[in-house]
């Protein structure tokens, strides 16, 4: 599921809501938004992983080519600034027919405007790499999208900020620099918004979930009704069904993978409907969703909990025609690869040994991800006999194998979680 953005078309001023992946206005039919919950499930996204996946040589020699065209490009411009323009305008096709989950396909299915959807960004392709005030904006681009983090930043909103400001910085001075008009006859701020969602499709998911609606609030406004509190990130959480760790997962995988037991399930219908429990992205309580239940409301802080069930297909799907390759090409069976297992086991002895150990793993392979209140979610949600203690011993074994970093999150989850955390509060 998805949460819901009411926006306004920038043309006529109608209520747009849509699923697609490009969104157009029902009223007079100007393109109104772009849907970042659905771009990594695209078909076209799907087949430009595929691509990449299975001839990595040829896409490299094609993205080298375009770079080197570009670079020709821009030393052409100071003697033939038309020249330059019409090879720009040469790699932007490039872009458009390789990347075609970036731009509308409705827009460069009609002739005249994919025209100027190439005139327009051949424009900004080439002022990138000349001297001057756009090369000069893409460098505080980069900063400020550099600054929002890997998901660890607990103020990420800044940057957010700093990055939608040098993105409209860029528009203004497109347009003072005498770029061809908007192709799909955008505003400043329709275009803005737009674009703002397109870069938010990758560095929303790096926002911690706790702090994603701040982002959404920045580029839509305030919505008529609270967003709920489930995320887009680049990790959902899954509980163990053996130890009852709670831990990251990777979106796209096909199969879980606990780090305390290494216990291995496979991504499917149970984990999508079933009754599970969640981590409230509020307080880090442990919520209970019933079988097909997908919200509930978090008992201490009121918080909406919402089941992750979508996102990844596109990956999974393309991981497992990868396996299916590899396996015929080497000859194992596939089917003992995919074998679910329990890995070390767990009995009630070594329980919170392995939730230790589990703990521990997290922050060493995670800390750049995580946030000091989710990591402690994951510690609290999975019901240890004694909270603090649990603690306590992740962080004695983070400090001894490290990397500092490790032992800085178990830290400040420790300080977050204060002198009265037990097992007991907010479970």
């Amino acid at each position: 599921m998805a949460r819901v953005i009411h926006l306004r078309c920038d043309r006529c001023g109608a209520p747009t809501d849509g699923a697609a992946l490009w969104v157009y206005c029902a009223s007079c039919g100007a393109l109104a938004a772009f849907n970042f919950t659905a771009y990594t499930e695209s078909p076209e996204f799907l087949d430009f992983q595929r691509q990449a996946m299975l001839d990595p040589q040829g896409y490299m020699r094609r993205w080298e080519h375009h770079n080197a065209e570009l670079e020709r490009a821009a030393t052409l411009h100071a003697d033939s600034p038309a020249a330059a323009l019409k090879i720009a305008a040469e790699q932007a096709e490039f872009i458009l027919s390789s990347t075609p989950w970036v731009f509308p396909p409705a827009s460069l299915a009609d002739p005249a405007r994919r025209t100027a959807y190439r005139e327009w960004l051949g424009f900004e392709l080439l002022h990138h790499r000349l001297p001057g005030e756009i090369r000069d904006l893409y460098a505080r681009l980069n900063e400020a999208t550099a600054a929002i983090g890997f998901g660890a930043n607990e103020n990420p909103l800044p940057a957010f900020n700093e990055m939608l400001a040098v993105m409209r910085d860029l528009l203004q001075t497109r347009q003072r620099l005498g770029s061809p008009p908007d192709p799909d006859g955008l505003s400043l701020k329709g275009r803005l918004r737009l674009n703002a969602a397109v870069m938010v499709a990758s560095y929303m998911r790096l926002v911690s979930p706790e702090l994603q609606s701040q982002v959404l609030v920045a580029i839509y406004g305030e919505q008529p009704q609270s967003l709920p509190g489930q995320d887009y990130g680049v990790y959902f959480d899954w509980e163990c069904p053996q130890c009852g760790l709670f831990s990251p997962q990777a979106v796209g995988t096909d199969r879980m993978t606990c780090p305390g037991c290494y216990c291995a399930r496979d991504f499917g219908p149970p984990h999508e409907q079933g009754a599970i429990s969640a981590v409230c992205h509020g307080c880090g309580a442990r919520v209970e969703l019933a079988e097909r239940q997908m919200l509930a409301q978090c008992a201490y802080c009121t918080s909406q909990v919402q089941r992750y069930v979508r996102a990844g297909d596109a990956h999974r799907t393309l991981v497992a025609e990868m396996k299916a390759k590899y396996a015929a090409e080497y000859g194992y069976n596939l089917a003992e690869v995919n074998a679910e297992t329990n890995g070390f086991g767990v009995s009630a002895d070594n329980r919170e040994q392995r939730l230790r150990e589990g703990l521990v793993r997290i922050a060493q392979w995670y800390h750049q991800f995580l946030t000091p209140a989710r990591y402690l979610g994951y510690a609290r949600a999975s019901r240890p006999a004694d909270l603090q203690a649990l603690l306590h011993e992740t962080l004695e074994y983070a400090e001894r194998e490290g990397p500092p970093e490790a032992a800085g999150l178990v830290r400040k989850a420790i300080e977050r979680a204060g002198p009265a955390g037990s097992a007991s509060e907010g479970n």
